[in-house]
């Protein structure tokens, strides 16, 4: 998961270098969702370390 927000950083990157911001704009949203979506889904899962 992680790999796949690097990617679409870096792709939102590519796309404003060639001046495609708003297309930019919609994958760098896109990214900040999922990055809440996966910071919630850590901050509240369950620890299952077994001593």
């Amino acid at each position: 998961m992680i790999a796949l927000l690097f990617a679409l950083l870096t792709a939102t990157m590519g796309l404003n270098y060639y001046r495609k911001t708003k297309a930019a704009n919609v994958v760098f949203f896109i990214t900040m969702a999922l990055s809440v979506y996966w910071l919630k889904f850590h901050a509240t899962s369950q620890l299952t370390i077994q001593l």
